[in-house]
């Protein structure tokens, strides 16, 4: 017996001294050398090894490694990597300061070492599209100032509305499917000029991350979609300007130390000068007193190597003055504001609590009548990170959100303004709290687990609660370092939806709640993947492949009135829909050539018992094919070519096949009423076009404040080709009609002055 216990005595001891050696944490941030921003997504890595860990959105990285000696390397996208030797005896702090290679043509191919690439590969997560400003701020777009919004527009899985508009369709999805969120606050109406412009200004924006699928457990309220933007936090050594003029706006943003190494500003703004360009082109006369503007700024207080403080905020709105007799206007926009605490409890434990409001109203007056609406958010966040070791990483958290939706209200003279009287300041308040935990797992070298759940609750103002799980996994199986197999479910519910009339012309449409008759909408989607990287020129290629199916999702009955209607619920129809494609993107952000290849075939329907006869039908944005090429190449560190060439099937509509003649009860006249086929069984001719910009930077001014300007010049839709976008029906001589598609733009040039110092 004894025997027996010394025996087992000294295997647990054995088992102890392997599983128990001395473990040890490396941690700290990366920034950037020279203006302190830090890098969201820098590789941190043991060199020669898998174990590795990438900076989360503020910069943070925790790394846990038995005690030994190491090559630790740290490396970010456009910079230089460093290599540090680790003699690992105890917890060490490394904080990194990476140098830009933005102006060695030659540093720009070797800085990120394809690592980004292959943690791309090795990642669970799938479906996600990562776009680092910098690359994109040259491409070709309206008015030649790059739109981040149409970016993403010209990526697989994202299909794009009418010609030049902001609205994004994503993997079947509808327009308000799509969370969009600015250093944490959601923004509910990101378009300035009716959709042609956003409301970011790229300048101030330091990153953008979109998912399509496979969604992390932390976001939730939207069924298609999730876009996480962050802003520079603000140089803390130098006061820096760039600014730019082009044809339609101009902008600048001014950033710099208030306490150097302690606290940082930045400022960033925006204006159109529509209105003064048609006051100038018409002798003087205000014909289109139509503006917008925006302002963006950022306070970052470092008050210790463990605590940082950050106050974002945003405000901006599109201006029409109406002028004349009646006078009034109308104002849309946003107003934003976050409020945000880092702190590092130890080297493993990272947290952030968030303060957040945000609000979104429009006004609209002439003379005594007028109509206005808002929707507010309160929120309050505390996130958690917790690096347990290399292969074990948990996101937890909390969030609660006070709405208030107060619809349309109209006032005017008469009979309207009797009835909605009642209706001012009228507020619908929905209380939401939602908790969610997410695991990072690599369960062997080859492996790697993303799972999570995250419960959400909702209280609506008549006392209803609605209580979803939404549960997320996601997995990536690595054949080798170059190739993996990736699959992924998540499901999403949203609980509240965009409604807009069909009997009144608003300049917006207007957000409503879930109530005790409308349901919260819900989406299951399966996502299976492919990823190949070509090492030797850091490009990367995916193949996926996604189903959708969609629930309790709402259409207005046909002629539904929802503004002069305080029951507006009984005129909308419920019903589902689903969607499935395939997708291919090829990536190559670094280098002198960098762009992608994006296509996307797919099919998306709706089915409502109300609408079509009850019968399945394909959505309005049912594009078939989108194809999507786009290039950049630098030919020197001055000069550089940017081209975006798109295809895409046209969208449907619903055609008039006859005309029914009936008499009017009078039986002095008939009537002629349309017959329509089924709901969108017409389609608009496929669209294609060619956009096109050259750059030119000049030579720094050392003596003038090491100024360096450039030159921007090109062309929306180069060949001038119309991009189809509505129809209209056109008499034959002999009598009968027939459809001919119409759209907006031809060619439209543009050019723009570009500087910084």
């Amino acid at each position: 017996m004894k025997k027996n216990l010394l025996s087992l005595g000294i295997i647990l001891s054995c088992f102890s001294q392997v599983y128990s050696q001395n473990q040890y944490t490396i941690s700290g941030t990366v920034s950037d050398s020279l203006s302190q921003e830090t890098t969201i997504g820098s590789l941190v890595y043991i060199k020669g090894t898998t174990n590795g860990v990438a900076s989360n959105v503020y910069g943070f990285y925790s790394l846990t490694v038995p005690e030994g000696k190491y090559e630790l390397v740290i490396s970010y996208l456009g910079y230089v990597s460093q290599t540090h030797q680790i003699d690992l005896k105890s917890n060490i702090t490394l904080n990194s300061k990476l140098k830009s290679s933005e102006n060695t043509l030659k540093e720009v191919v070797v800085s990120a070492e394809g690592n980004r690439e292959k943690e791309q590969v090795r990642s669970a997560q799938m479906s996600s599209i990562y776009i680092p400003i910098e690359k994109i701020k040259n491409i070709p777009t309206i008015g030649g100032e790059t739109d981040i919004i149409k970016v993403l527009q010209l990526m697989p899985g994202v299909k794009r509305g009418s010609e030049g508009q902001n609205t994004m369709f994503v993997r079947g999805g509808s327009g308000d499917d799509n969370l969009i969120l600015l250093d944490e606050a959601v923004v509910y109406n990101v378009s300035h000029l009716g959709g042609f412009f956003s409301m970011f200004n790229n300048d101030a924006l330091k990153e953008v991350t979109m998912y399509k699928g496979g969604f992390p457990a932390q976001y939730g309220g939207r069924l298609s979609s999730v876009m996480d933007i962050r802003t520079k936090d603000g140089n803390m050594q130098n006061f820096h300007a760039d600014g730019g003029i082009g044809l339609l706006s101009s902008h600048l943003t001014l950033q710099g130390p208030i306490l150097k190494d302690k606290m940082s500003f930045i400022f960033s703004g925006r204006r159109s000068y529509i209105d003064k360009v048609f006051k100038l082109a018409n002798n003087g006369k205000n014909v289109l007193p139509y503006h917008f503007y925006d302002f963006n700024g950022k306070l970052n207080y470092k008050l210790s190597d463990k605590n940082r403080l950050y106050l974002s905020t945003y405000y901006g709105d599109d201006v029409l003055g109406v002028g004349g007799d009646l006078g009034g206007g109308t104002y849309l926009g946003n107003a934003i504001g976050t409020l945000r605490w880092n702190h590092l409890f130890n080297e493993k434990l990272f947290s952030n609590l968030s303060l957040i409001y945000t609000r979104f109203r429009y006004e609209i007056s002439a003379g005594n009548s007028f109509a206005k609406s808002k929707i507010t958010d309160v929120n309050l966040k505390y996130d958690f990170s917790y690096f347990k070791n290399p292969k074990n990483a948990i996101k937890y958290g909390v969030v609660y959100s006070n709405r208030g939706f107060r619809p349309n209200f109209i006032n005017s003279t008469g009979i309207v303004s009797e009835f909605l009287k009642s209706t001012e300041g009228k507020i619908i308040t929905t209380q939401e709290l939602a908790f969610y935990v997410n695991h990072e797992y690599d369960l062997t070298n080859k492996l790697k687990l993303n799972y999570g759940i995250r419960q959400s609750l909702l209280l609506t103002d008549n006392g209803k609660i609605y209580f979803n799980p939404e549960p997320r996994v996601s997995g990536a199986f690595t054949i080798n370092e170059k190739q993996s197999v990736k699959l992924s479910y998540s499901r999403m519910v949203q609980y509240m939806q965009l409604v807009s009339s069909s009997s009144i012309a608003l300049p917006t449409d207007v957000w409503y709640p879930v109530s005790n008759k409308i349901k919260p909408q819900k989406s299951d989607q399966v996502a299976l993947g492919y990823n190949y990287l070509f090492d030797k020129i850091k490009t990367t290629v995916t193949f996926e492949t996604y189903y959708k199916k969609l629930y309790n999702l709402v259409e207005y009955r046909e002629g539904a009135n929802l503004i002069l209607n305080e029951n507006y619920e009984k005129e909308l129809v419920v019903g589902k829909g689903d969607s499935y494609g395939f997708e291919f993107f090829t990536q190559k952000m670094s280098g002198r050539f960098s762009g992608w290849v994006g296509y996307t075939i797919s099919w998306t329907t709706r089915q409502f018992d109300g609408l079509n006869q009850g019968k399945i039908y394909y959505a309005k944005y049912d594009r078939r094919h989108d194809l999507s090429i786009v290039g950049s190449f630098d030919f020197t560190k001055r000069v550089s070519t940017s081209a975006v060439w798109i295809f895409s099937t046209g969208q449907r509509f619903t055609p008039v096949t006859g005309t029914f003649v009936m008499p009017n009860s009078s039986l002095t006249s008939i009537d002629m009423l349309p017959i329509y086929a089924d709901r969108n069984t017409g389609q608009l001719p496929n669209a294609h076009r060619l956009d096109l910009s050259i750059i030119i930077k000049s030579k720094p001014h050392r003596r003038f404040f090491k100024w360096t300007g450039e030159w921007s010049f090109g062309a929306y839709n180069f060949y001038n080709r119309a991009q189809p976008n509505r129809v209209a029906v056109v008499q034959n001589p002999d009598g009968s009609s027939k459809y001919v598609a119409k759209g907006i733009f031809g060619t439209i040039p543009f050019f723009a002055y570009n500087f910084k110092f």
